[in-house]
């Protein structure tokens, strides 16, 4: 399919208006006005704007009819205790407490690993060395710095705190019982007689009107697919459930993201947290799942605070929230890579949206800042994901052991976030930015692309990666933007404090 096609413009077209809009960029001073609009708070995404018209990009245009992810090897579900980093690592971590002179040099199996586990390291050589220095090294050392530098950090620990007490509870018995009720004032209680919609697409459109209602930024339905489900480990399922299908009742995926707060998040990898949009994007999941239980449908929602029964990106990819992106999960038109994302499992039959295509792909291919900055390496430089191949899909390679061992170094919140936050997608929507999110999917001949590449890089000076690295490893703990005035310690707290920026 060519771009001319699915785009709908040719070149010539795309050119002409490129020309118009050009002469209109110079008379209305197009990077001095562009800085001025971008500082206002009032043109952020998301900001506090809980209503249909926030998911503004029109995606009808670069809807498409096939799957966005193509399997080139036998497909092998996720699992709990290999891919998913945090039930990995908890393994690990429990294994060397109990033999911590362990070393690499010695056999993984002296760790006492089931056997799926043992052979995953072994394919994955490098997320076992990057594993064992975590817990050998990384943890350590992030105690010695937190005693030297952590009260710099002190309201970002606030403000983390006041989402992260916020906790959805995850189920306790498997789906066939767990989402067939609901909580009242008594405790759980049986689901009522279904109230019946006049049809699948009008129940899509009433449960995307109140779904943003609830707190969503961006929401779209997909269909069930197994092969995104984790084949262990579901919440409330004991041991011998059996995880080979998914449950009956499973019709439709409700996917739902919001965006972490921006001035917040542009101070990654240090003074940022996932907590806030954590929290709002799990509230939003449990207030669709009960409203679908209200009308007698069974539902789960799988969110960051209750945890997940699946893996969420090639589900939000599926229901065209966004295209799959080079650091490993999704960049949607309205927030860039700046997406948190929950879904909700249920029986109402939902008309389910279509994935997208508006030109991340070849973005990504050009693109590579998120790699280049990244401290611990995990992003790969490939020109393409051509070739990587991951559970026999072919996608974006992400090293999620060096990943997750920055997370234990950096400081703040736990986390990095920095891939997010420098992703040129990932900006204010303001006039400038618009524009651009209107006209790059709808060039074939790049010179958009190329264009917000080369201004990116231009006129946005960035640190380097090893700056955000700790100090004794020649870092000094660097934030890709300064922390908002609101977490600026100094101001505020009358407490010994010692900013790392300032150590020579």
């Amino acid at each position: 399919m060519t771009a001319e096609v699915k785009q709908g413009m040719s070149r010539r077209d795309f050119l002409k208006i490129a020309g118009l809009a050009g002469a209109a960029v110079q008379v209305g001073g197009f990077l001095a006005g562009g800085k001025a609009t971008g500082s206002s708070s009032e043109t952020y995404t998301g900001w506090e704007s809980y209503n249909s018209g926030t998911q503004f990009f029109n995606r009808k245009p670069f809807e498409v009819e096939y799957p966005n992810f193509t399997p080139i090897a036998e497909v092998r579900r996720p699992s709990h205790l290999t891919d998913y980093v945090f039930g990995r690592v908890g393994m690990f971590q429990k294994a060397y407490e109990a033999k911590p002179e362990w070393t690499l040099d010695d056999p993984i199996e002296d760790l006492g690993f089931p056997p799926p586990l043992i052979a995953f390291y072994k394919k994955f050589p490098e997320r076992l060395e990057w594993d064992y220095i975590t817990f050998s090294e990384t943890i350590p050392n992030n105690s010695v710095d937190r005693k030297e530098y952590g009260a710099f950090y002190t309201l970002l620990d606030v403000y983390e705190a006041g989402f992260g007490s916020i906790n959805p509870k995850a189920p306790t018995s498997p789906p066939e019982e767990s989402d067939f009720t609901m909580m009242g004032r008594g405790g759980p209680q049986p689901l009522g007689d279904k109230i019946p919609f006049k049809s699948p697409e009008l129940a899509t459109e009433f449960f995307k009107e109140i779904s943003h209602r609830f707190g969503a930024t961006l929401v779209r339905m997909t269909v069930p697919n197994i092969d995104w489900h984790y084949g262990d480990g579901w919440r409330g399922c004991p041991p011998e459930y059996d995880h080979s299908k998914l449950p009956a009742h499973y019709k439709s995926a409700i996917v739902v993201g919001v965006p972490m707060e921006w001035d917040e998040v542009l101070g990654s990898p240090n003074i940022s947290t996932s907590y806030d949009a954590y929290a709002r994007v799990s509230i939003a999941a449990v207030r669709i799942e009960g409203a679908l239980k209200k009308m007698g449908y069974a539902s789960r929602a799988s969110t960051p605070n209750s945890s997940y029964d699946m893996v969420v990106p090639p589900y939000a990819v599926d229901a065209g929230l966004g295209e799959h992106c080079r650091a490993g999960y999704i960049i949607a038109p309205e927030t860039g890579s700046n997406c948190r994302t929950a879904v909700i499992m249920t029986e109402l039959e939902l008309a389910p949206d279509k994935p997208i295509e508006f030109g991340v792909k070849e973005f990504c291919n050009d693109c590579k800042i998120c790699a280049e900055q990244c401290p611990s390496g995990a992003i790969s430089f490939a020109d393409s994901y051509e070739g990587l191949e991951i559970r026999g899909y072919e996608h974006w390679y992400i090293n999620n052991g060096a990943c997750y061992n920055f997370w234990r170094e950096s400081m703040g919140g736990m986390g990095c976030r920095l891939c997010v936050a420098n992703c040129p997608y990932s900006r204010k929507d303001n006039w400038l930015h618009d524009m651009s999110r209107q006209l790059d999917p709808r060039d074939p001949t790049g010179i958009v692309r190329g264009t917000l590449l080369w201004m990116q890089k231009n006129f946005f000076d960035a640190p380097e990666a090893l700056d955000y690295r700790r100090i004794a490893e020649g870092g000094h703990f660097a934030q890709y933007r300064d922390e908002p005035y609101w977490l600026h310690g100094e101001t505020y707290l009358d407490i010994p404090i010692t900013d790392p920026k300032e150590v020579k």
